[in-house]
Order: structure tokens, then sequence, then C-alpha cells
């Protein structure tokens, strides 16, 4: 009888942290599970976790108790606690060693690596800043960047692999089924800014559409759970039929295949795009979006309005209107999109390799 391998990721979702974390893990968990291993997620309970919404998925979460109110800053305040106490709360969980540990989250470095030795056998890291050191077997990075090939030097021991761009790209299954369909004779624009939107760009790109001098279009608007602006948002589209509301959709790749113009903010959702061939104008929400959003558009597959809390309505109605005036350049964003990430993305690539690391292992 073959024995299971057993996957954990370390990943958190918050009001804070947003959701594309857990998302591209949440790809790569089902990817390992169709290739017979058994997965389980660690998640702390930050307000606008999504421990509860994974549990309906039929993963086993193991849930950190929901940190204290702390006085750190930047990535260690996403944390909520010190590396050695996640690590230590964790182990205190952990029933065995698992075979692969996957760690995606910006609070974790080396010193959190170290302290989980002897509960996994292998350690994979999924990162995009370059911001810490690790101390891993595998480092997996999906984004575009200057210096690509460089950017970890003197950050991991020397023995680790480094699966680097979008070859390696994180990207659901949906993505790799729908091929772009879009009705050339109506004008259909996708409007996402993550799980949270914090700022509400979503109200504000709805009103930008609705100055818009072309009115013959339809929005779809794409929401997270834990929007805190969902009743405001509810009413909008109520009061405008050229506006639907989706909250949580699993038709995210549909929607995308059927989109003239997608506006939305950078991170994972950029491989989702250009996998569909999507143009787009994007902002940024966070600094470590921002590196990958510019190589992308020197890439020639966005248009990029700055940062989110400068958005301005006005700014915003006249960077779409300027792409409505000469869809040559929407098209030309369309082809370079396609040419940027492989047929289906890196998934099975990953799977295939980690396969081959772990076969005879047990």
């Amino acid at each position: 009888m073959t024995v299971r391998r057993k996957a954990l990721f370390r990943v958190d979702a918050s009001a804070v942290i947003g959701s594309g974390h857990l998302m591209r893990c949440l790809t790569l968990a089902k990817a390992l599970q169709q290739s017979n291993w058994q997965v389980q997620f660690a998640c702390r309970a930050h307000p606008g976790h999504l421990i509860q919404w994974l549990q309906d998925q039929s993963f086993d979460v193991i849930t950190l108790q929901q940190p204290p109110d702390t006085k750190a800053s930047g990535y260690a305040a996403w944390l909520g606690v010190t590396e050695l106490q996640d690590a230590a709360e964790l182990k205190e969980q952990l029933q065995a060693p698992v075979d692969l540990l996957v760690i995606d989250h910006y609070g974790l470095s080396k010193t959190f690596e170290q302290a989980m030795t002897g509960f996994y056998r292998k350690l994979l890291v999924i990162d995009d800043l370059a911001n810490r050191a690790h101390q891993c077997d595998y480092l997996l990075d999906q984004n575009l960047y200057p210096q690509m090939h460089s950017r970890y030097d003197n950050l991991v021991n020397k023995e680790a692999q480094l699966w680097l761009g979008p070859s390696y790209v994180l990207l659901r299954p949906e993505f790799a089924k729908f091929q772009r369909a879009v009705d050339t004779n109506k004008l259909r624009f996708l409007v996402f800014y993550g799980g949270t939107d914090e700022l509400n760009l979503t109200s504000r790109t709805i009103k930008a559409l609705q100055h818009l001098q072309k009115t013959d279009f339809h929005a779809d608007i794409v929401i997270g759970l834990a929007n805190p602006h969902r009743v405001e948002l509810e009413k909008l589209c109520a009061e405008d039929a050229r506006f639907s509301l989706f909250i949580q959709t699993p038709h995210m790749a549909e929607l995308m295949s059927k989109a003239s113009l997608m506006i939305g903010a950078g991170g994972s959702t950029h491989w989702e795009r250009c996998a569909l061939a999507l143009p787009a104008l994007v902002v940024t929400l966070a600094e470590n979006q921002v590196a990958s959003t510019l190589s992308l558009v020197e890439a020639g597959v966005c248009g990029y309005l700055g940062q989110g809390q400068d958005l301005t309505k006005v700014q915003l109605t006249s960077a779409v209107q300027q792409l409505l005036d000469h869809p040559e350049q929407l098209q030309q964003m369309s082809d370079k999109a396609r040419q940027l990430v492989p047929q289906g993305g890196g998934c099975a690539a990953i799977v295939k390799r980690l396969n081959t690391e772990f076969q005879g292992q047990h």
C-alpha cells in the first residue's frame, strides 16, 4: 500500500494581509491532493481570516490563536506574535512531522524555519519580497523582476533550489480551462481590488465608470467575503443595471475570459489575467506589489495608475476613456500578456518536481 505524503501549509489571510497568499497556496494544495498527497493548513485567527471557508472545502486546519494587540509594525504585525512563538504554537498542535512544510508569509523567515527543524523533511518557501533570510530546500518566486536570478543571492542557503519567474506561476486549474471569449460588440469591464479593499476603490471605480462618455457597457464587480463596504456596493450595483456584483465568486476565470478590460490591484491576479490575455489598468495596494507591477508595465501587459490611496475618480475615468479611444493598445496588451504565462501555469511542473524529489523516500 502506498503511504500518502503529508504537506502542511503555514499561511494567513486577514483584513490586513488580504487573501492572495492563501489563494495561491490553495492552488498548490489542490494540485498536491490530486497527486495523492494529504494536505493540511495552519492559519492564525486574525480578524478577517478564512479558516471556516477553508474547512468548508474539506481541508483540515490547525487554528493558531488570534494574536493580542501588537505594537509591532510592518510584516511583523502581519504575524502578530514573534516567529519563535508562532513555531512553538504550531509544533504543540502538530501530531507528527510532515514530509513537506510550505511557508507563504511575509512575517516568517529563517528564524521560524530553523525553529521548525525536525518537524518536516523538506521545506518550500513561497516569497516575492527577497528582503529576509531563508533556510529552505526550495524557494518559489513566481514573479517577473529585473535581476530576477540574483535577488536571492546571500538570502538563501546554497543548497536551496530556486524556482523563479512566471513559468512557475501558481495558476488555478480553471484559468487553464478557459480561453478568451470576448464579444467585440459588447464592452465589458471586470473590477477586482482583492479580498478586502479597505480603501473602497471598488466604489470609486463604479462611479468613475458611470462618468464615461460611452454608456453602453456592462461591468462585473468582484469583492471578497471580508470586504467591509459590502452593503454600500450592493446598493450601488442594485441602482444601476449595468453593474453585477459577485461576492467570493468561484467563477473568476469565466468573468476574466469575457472581459474587455480589467481594473484592479497588483498581486497574484496579475498572472491569472495574463493567462487569459486580459488587458488591465492596475493600482498597487502595498509596497510589495510595486516592483512586479512595474515589470509587467514594462512588458506591456498592463497600464499603471499608481498607488491605490492616490487614485481619483477623474483620473480613472480619463485612463479608461484613453484606452477605449485607442483599441489597438488593448489588443497589444492582450497579445503580450498571452506570451508571458505558460498554458495552464506552473503548478503541474512544481508538483512533478516535488514528487520526483520524494520518490522512494518513505
